[in-house]
C-alpha cells in the first residue's frame, strides 16, 4: 500500500511541476464592465472559481490538456470555451459575456436613472450585490443611510416599523421616491412610508439616489434628490429561496422565493413571501409584517411585457411620540414610549399593481408605457382622553343634550379610530430615442388620486355621565357616527422633455424641463362643508454640461423647481373641532371683506428653488474620487413652524428666504480582497429671511438661525473584505449636531454621535450537490453608544443599543 502511495505521488510530481494555469477577466460585451461574482468552471477537473470585485479570476495547477471551460452569470447567455492547456503555460482570456434577452427588459426609466458622464448631478447607487451582503430586516432608510448626505431615524429604535429619510437634511416628504419609475410620494402628504413596504429590499435589484434637484421628472420634482428603486430582473436560471433571520428585541423573519427560469423560451415567473415580526426597541413598539411580491413576463425579441403586484399587510403599536433628552441618554428610561395603551395600533394594506410594456421597434428607438393602480388603506386607534366633548361634536347643534360646557366635559378611556382609504391610478409614457449623437426622451405622467378621511369614537370607558351615555346610545355614536369626514383629490399631468447631445467624445449638453398641472380639491366635509379647488402650474428647467476623458470626469447643473404645498398645510380638516380657545384649526386662505374665505388666494405658497450644482471625478483601476458642491437657493422654502401636530410630526410653513450649501466628497479604493469605501459632507443651512408670528404685532427675528434638522457634518466609512466564500465588514457612521428648532433653542439639539456596526458571512457552496448556504451575523451598534437619531423640539428619538441579527439563506 505504501509502496502504491509512493508511486502515485512520484507520477504525480512531474505533473504538478508542469502544470500550466488559466487567468482572464469575465466582462459584459456591450458595456464592457467588469462582472463580478461569475461561475467560471471545467467539468472535467471538477473545479471552479467565483470571478473577484473586478471580474477577475485564477485557476491554477491545471494538468496539460483540452478542456470545456464553462463562465455562467445571472442575466446573460452561458459562455462555453476550448481550452488547451501546455506545460508550464498561463492562458489568458478575456470573456464577454452576451446579455439574454432578460437583461436588456430591465425596467429602467431612462430620464431618471442616472449615468456616469450622461447625468449632470451627484449620485450614488446600491446594487443586488450590496443589498445581499447588507440586508437583513432593516428597513430601506436604514440601508440607504450609508450613502453621501444621507441619514435616517427610526421611531422604534431599531429600524423597523416607522423609518424617515433624509438627504442633505431635507426629509422625505421633499425626496422623490419611485419604484421601476413609478411615483410613490402619496399625493396629498408628500410623504413615503416605508413601513408599507416591509422586507421589500428581497425583491430589489438596485437602488439609485440622485441628490438635489435631480431629475425625477416623474412623480414630485425632488428637492432635497430622488430615489430610484429597481426591482429584481428576471433570472432565466430556476432558483428556489428559503431564508431565516432572528435577533435582538424577539426580531424573526421568514421568507420564501422562487423563480421559474425562462419557460418555452419567453415567459418568467417569480414571487416571494415573507413574515417579519418583532418587539421594537423601545416599549410598545412591536410589528407585525406580511409582505409579498409577484412577478410575470413575458419577452419577444423586440419587447417586453411586466407584471408586478406586491404590498405588504401591517399591525404595530404606535411610537410616533419622542422623549426628553435626559430620559433618552439615560440606559434605564430611554426605551419609555409615552403611548402606553395597548390598544393603540395601526392595521394598514398598500397592495401595488403594475403593467410595464417596453417595446423595441429599431436599435435606436424604445417606447415605454406603464400603467398602475395603488389603493392604501386602514386604521390607526389612539388615546383620545385629552379632548373635550366639543372636539367630538357632543354639542346641542349637533342633536345631543346640553350638559353644560362642552370645552370642559372630558371622556375618560376613549379611543379614537381615524380611517384613511387612498387610491391612485397613472399612466407613464415615454419615448426614448438614442442616435450616436443625441439621445431625447419625451414622456408624460397622468396620476389620478382620490382619498376619504374619518374619524370616530372606538370606544369609551363605562364612568360616562349617564346623559352623555344615554346620547351615546341613542345616536348609536360609538364605533359607528363619524365627527370628522371628508374627501381629497389630486390630478396630475406632467409632460417632460430630455434630451442629451454629444457635443464631442468628451463633452455633453443636457437640457431638461418639465411642466406640471396639480388640481388639488377637498370636498364632502361634513358638518362645516368648507371645500376648494387650487391649481398650479410649474414649468422646471434644468441645464447642465458633462466632460469625461480618461480616468477623469466633470458636471456642472442649473435647476429651478417648484413644488406645492401638501393638502394640510391649507386646511387640516381632520382637526377643524379642535376648541377655539386652544386655538382654532381654520382653511389657511385669505378672508374677504364680507367674512367668507377666498379659496382662490392660499396664504401658504410654493416653494421655489434655484440649485447650482458642480461635481468633478477621478477613477483609476482600484480607486475612485468624487467631489461635488451645491448652493441651493430658496423662496419661499416650507420648513418646521416650531409646532408639532396631534401626532408629533411638526407644523410647516414658508420661510420668506433660505439657503442651503455644501461640499460632498466620497471615495472607493479596493486591494487585492479589501474594499474601502467612505464619504464626507460639510454643509451649512440658513434662514436668510425668517420672521415668527407670536400674534399681530409680535414676532421674532430668525435670520441667520440655522434650520431644524439640518446637520452641518456628515460621514460614513466601509472596510469589507471578501474572497470567494467569507466576507465581512465593519462601518462608521457620524452625524453631527442639529437643532430641532429654529430657534436654536438651548438644549434643543441632536448631539453629534459616531457608531459602528459590522457583519461576519459565511457562503457554503454546493452543498450535498444542491446549492448554497449563507450565514451572517450582523451586530449593530458595536460598541454600545448610547445614542439620540432625532427630535422634534424638546422630544427626541434614542437609537437602540448594541444588537444581534442571524440570517440563514438557502438558494437551490
Amino acid at each position: 500500500m505504501k509502496k502504491a502511495v509512493l508511486l502515485f505521488v512520484w507520477m504525480l510530481i512531474p505533473a504538478m511541476l508542469s502544470a500550466g494555469s488559466i487567468t482572464g477577466k469575465v466582462i459584459d460585451k456591450v458595456t464592457h464592465e467588469a462582472l463580478p461574482h461569475a461561475n467560471v468552471y471545467i467539468h472535467a477537473l471538477k473545479r471552479g472559481v467565483v470571478t473577484d470585485r473586478h471580474g477577475a479570476f485564477t485557476l491554477g495547477n491545471i494538468v496539460p490538456g483540452t478542456y470545456e471551460l464553462a463562465v455562467m452569470y445571472v442575466g446573460y447567455k452561458k459562455s462555453l470555451h476550448k481550452i488547451k492547456v501546455s506545460s508550464s503555460q498561463t492562458v489568458t482570456l478575456v470573456i464577454e459575456m452576451v446579455p439574454t434577452v432578460l437583461k436588456g427588459k430591465e425596467v429602467v426609466v431612462t430620464a431618471i436613472h442616472g449615468v456616469r458622464g450622461e447625468t449632470a448631478t451627484p449620485m450614488a447607487a446600491i446594487h443586488q450585490e450590496e443589498v445581499q451582503q447588507r440586508y437583513h430586516t432593516q428597513d430601506i432608510p436604514v440601508l440607504l443611510s450609508e450613502l453621501p448626505s444621507t441619514t435616517y431615524y427610526s421611531e422604534s429604535g431599531n429600524g423597523i416599523g416607522y423609518n424617515y429619510l433624509s438627504i442633505r437634511g431635507f426629509g422625505q416628504r421633499r425626496i422623490s421616491v419611485m419604484i421601476n419609475g413609478i411615483p410613490q410620494n402619496d399625493p396629498e402628504d408628500h410623504n413615503v412610508y416605508w413601513i408599507d413596504f416591509p422586507d421589500f429590499m428581497e425583491s430589489v435589484s438596485q437602488v439609485q439616489v440622485q441628490r438635489g434637484a435631480g431629475s425625477a421628472f416623474y412623480g414630485p420634482p425632488a428637492i432635497g434628490g430622488s430615489v430610484n428603486i429597481i426591482t429584481k430582473g428576471f433570472s432565466n436560471e430556476r432558483q428556489f429561496t428559503v431564508s431565516n433571520s432572528f435577533g435582538s428585541f424577539n426580531t424573526q423573519k421568514s421568507l420564501i422565493a422562487f423563480n421559474s427560469g425562462l419557460i418555452n423560451n419567453r415567459f418568467v415567473v417569480q414571487a416571494r413571501y415573507s413574515k417579519l415580526k418583532s418587539d421594537g426597541y423601545r416599549d410598545r413598539s412591536w410589528v407585525d409584517f406580511n409582505s409579498y411580491y409577484f412577478g410575470a413576463a413575458m419577452f419577444t425579441k423586440r419587447s417586453s411585457l411586466r407584471l408586478h403586484l406586491y404590498g405588504g399587510p401591517i399591525k404595530d403599536h404606535l411610537a410616533y411620540y419622542g422623549i426628553s433628552k435626559q430620559a433618552a441618554l439615560d440606559r434605564s428610561q430611554r426605551k419609555q414610549n409615552p403611548i402606553t395603551r395597548p390598544d393603540e395600533i395601526e392595521n394598514f394594506n398598500q397592495p401595488h399593481l403594475e403593467l410595464v410594456h417596453q417595446y423595441q421597434p429599431t436599435d435606436d428607438l424604445m417606447i415605454s408605457n406603464t400603467v398602475f393602480g395603488i389603493r392604501g388603506y386602514g386604521f390607526f386607534d389612539y388615546d383620545g382622553s385629552w379632548a373635550p366633548a366639543s372636539y367630538y361634536r357632543l354639542t346641542p347643534e349637533y342633536g345631543f343634550e346640553d350638559l353644560g360646557d362642552p370645552e370642559n366635559l372630558y371622556v375618560d378611556d376613549l379611543l379614537i379610530r381615524a380611517y384613511v382609504d387612498n387610491k391612485q391610478a397613472g399612466w407613464l409614457t415615454n419615448v426614448n430615442w438614442d442616435s450616436k449623437a443625441m439621445k431625447i426622451v419625451v414622456g408624460n405622467e397622468w396620476r389620478y388620486h382620490r382619498s376619504l378621511h374619518w374619524g370616530r369614537i372606538q370606544k369609551a370607558g363605562t364612568d360616562l355621565p349617564k346623559a352623555i351615555s344615554g346620547e351615546y346610545r341613542d345616536h348609536n355614536y360609538i364605533g359607528s357616527r363619524r365627527y370628522y369626514e371628508y374627501n381629497g383629490a389630486k390630478d396630475i399631468v406632467s409632460p417632460f422633455f430630455h434630451v442629451l447631445y454629444r457635443w464631442s467624445e468628451a463633452v455633453n449638453v443636457v437640457f431638461d424641463l418639465q411642466y406640471r398641472y396639480l388640481k388639488y380639491r377637498l370636498y364632502n366635509e361634513k358638518f362645516l362643508n368648507n371645500h376648494f379647488t387650487i391649481t398650479y402650474h410649474f414649468f422646471n428647467p434644468r441645464v447642465g454640461v458633462n466632460y469625461q476623458k480618461d480616468n477623469m470626469s466633470f458636471f456642472s447643473s442649473i435647476a429651478q423647481t417648484s413644488r406645492e404645498p401638501r393638502l394640510k398645510n391649507f386646511y387640516d380638516a381632520a382637526e377643524a373641532s379642535t376648541p377655539v380657545s386652544w386655538g382654532a384649526v381654520l382653511p389657511q386662505f385669505r378672508i374677504n371683506p364680507d367674512g367668507n374665505y377666498n379659496f382662490d388666494d392660499p396664504l401658504v405658497k410654493p416653494e421655489k428653488l434655484i440649485d447650482y450644482e458642480v461635481g468633478m471625478g477621478l477613477i483609476g483601476d482600484q480607486a475612485e474620487l468624487n467631489v461635488s458642491f451645491f448652493y441651493m437657493d430658496f423662496n419661499d422654502e416650507i420648513i418646521k413652524k416650531g409646532q408639532l401636530d396631534r401626532f408629533g410630526q411638526p407644523i410647516t410653513g414658508n420661510a420668506e428666504k433660505t439657503r442651503h450649501t455644501g461640499i460632498e466628497l466620497d471615495g472607493k479604493l479596493s486591494y487585492d480582497h479589501f474594499d474601502l469605501n467612505a464619504n464626507l459632507t460639510f454643509a451649512a443651512n440658513e434662514l436668510v429671511q425668517y420672521r415668527v408670528y407670536r400674534s399681530a404685532t409680535d414676532y421674532a427675528e430668525l435670520n441667520g438661525n440655522t434650520i431644524a434638522g439640518f446637520p452641518a457634518v456628515l460621514s460614513n466609512a466601509r472596510l469589507m473584505y471578501h474572497n470567494n466564500s467569507l466576507s465581512s465588514f465593519i462601518t462608521a457612521q457620524y452625524v453631527g449636531k442639529q437643532y430641532t428648532d429654529n430657534f436654536n433653542t438651548e438644549g434643543n439639539f441632536v448631539d453629534p454621535y459616531l457608531i459602528f456596526n459590522g457583519m461576519l458571512g459565511y457562503k457554503f457552496r454546493n452543498v450535498l450537490g444542491m446549492g448554497d448556504v449563507t450565514l451572517q451575523l450582523f451586530v449593530v451598534n458595536m460598541f454600545d453608544r448610547l445614542y439620540i437619531t432625532h427630535g422634534e423640539s424638546d422630544e427626541f428619538f434614542p437609537g437602540a443599543e448594541r444588537h444581534f441579527y442571524l440570517q440563514s439563506r438557502i438558494e437551490l
